[in-house]
């Protein structure tokens, strides 16, 4: 079992955050999603981005932090787009994490990589993602000792993980969902 920080995107901690702990809890693990937009949920981008903005990056993502700190080092770090470049920023500052997760969003490092395994779950044709910034990630993974798994599925759009949003898609949410499991299962999972 492993302890899983999953972070919702720019849209908020929306019922598809749940759903997707959910499924992650029912293969055995502790899966925990703080609401950083402080109940705020949105259904378009641009109310959430608009959020962000208004409340500033930095100021979201210290509001992660106290959430992180109760739990225990080697925790998966995971998350939705905005949530998944917060659990990228925190890898630097946990190398401990069992693995990084993630979804609908990767970006090139800013400096070493301290060695966790990474999985990028992303659409082929994804607006928000440059590919030369998902291979540069995995280099600097991969050279690090750690494993690396760019899963690009067939389409195009953003968050295919929530079904209320034009790009969900159910059956690519649990093909992500096993492939994640899979993951947790193997020693990537702690």
């Amino acid at each position: 079992m492993s302890t899983v920080l999953l972070l919702h995107s720019a849209l908020g901690l929306r019922p598809a955050v749940g759903d997707f702990a959910d499924a992650l809890r029912g293969a055995g693990h502790e899966v925990i999603t703080p609401d950083f937009y402080d109940g705020q949920v949105f259904d378009d981008t641009a109310g959430g981005i608009g959020y962000r903005d208004q409340v500033g990056g930095r100021e979201l993502f210290e509001r992660v932090r106290p959430t992180l700190a109760d739990l225990p080092p080697d925790t998966v770090l995971a998350g939705f787009s905005l949530g998944a470049a917060f659990a990228q920023r925190l890898a630097a500052e946990r190398p401990g994490a069992a693995a990084v997760i993630l979804l609908h969003y990767a970006a090139a490092p800013r400096g070493r990589w301290p060695g966790q395994p990474v999985q990028v779950h992303r659409y082929a044709d994804d607006s928000w993602i440059a590919p030369a910034d998902v291979a540069a990630l995995g280099r600097a993974v991969t050279d690090s000792g750690a494993s690396f798994a760019d899963h690009v599925l067939p389409g195009s759009g953003h968050l295919f993980t929530d079904p209320a949003t034009p790009d969900g898609d159910a059956a690519a949410t649990a093909r992500t969902i096993e492939r994640i499991t899979t993951l947790l299962a193997s020693d990537g999972g702690g």
